[in-house]
C-alpha cells in the first residue's frame, strides 16, 4: 500500500502568472545583455513545471521529484531509518511525521488515518524504529 504526503499545490492560473512573469524576465535581461542572471531567469522558468511527491509505502520513504520527463527518487529504506516523531499540532487537522536517518529528518504532512496506517507500516517493517510523540 502507497500512502501519499499532502503538499501544498499551486493553482494553474498562479502558475501560468509565474511563468509568463519568469519568461518577462528572461527577455529583459537579454534584452540588457546581463548575461549572469540568464540562467537564473531559466531555472525560475523551469521551476514552473517541477513537481514533487512524498510517498510511504512498503519499500520505505520516498519523495519523486519530476520535471517533465526527467524523474528522480529519493528513497530511504525502513533498515535506514532510526525516528519517527509524530506532531499532530503543527499541521493541523492533519498529521506531521518527521522521519529521522542519522541526524537527517524528512517531513511529510499527511491525513490522521494515513499516519496511524504508516505508522503501524513502520513497527511492522522495522520493530527497532523509535516512535514519539511530539508538541505534547
Amino acid at each position: 500500500m502507497r500512502y501519499y504526503g499532502i503538499l501544498r499545490q499551486r493553482r494553474p492560473w498562479v502558475k501560468a502568472v509565474l511563468l509568463l512573469l519568469a519568461v518577462c524576465m528572461l527577455l529583459l535581461e537579454i534584452a540588457r545583455k546581463q548575461w549572469i542572471y540568464v540562467p537564473v531567469m531559466l531555472m525560475a522558468v523551469l521551476a514552473c513545471f517541477f513537481q514533487k511527491e512524498h510517498i510511504v509505502s512498503q519499500e520505505g520513504v520516498d519523495i519523486y521529484s519530476r520535471l517533465f520527463s526527467c524523474s528522480q527518487h529519493s528513497c530511504w529504506t525502513w533498515a535506514e531509518i532510526t525516528t519517527i516523531h509524530r506532531d499532530p499540532r503543527k499541521a493541523a487537522p492533519n498529521v506531521m511525521l518527521h522521519f529521522g536517518k542519522d541526524i537527517s529528518t524528512r517531513v511529510f504532512v499527511m491525513t490522521p488515518e494515513d499516519a496511524r496506517a504508516v505508522l503501524a507500516l513502520a513497527r511492522k517493517m522495522n520493530p527497532k524504529i523509535y516512535i514519539a510523540e511530539m508538541g505534547r
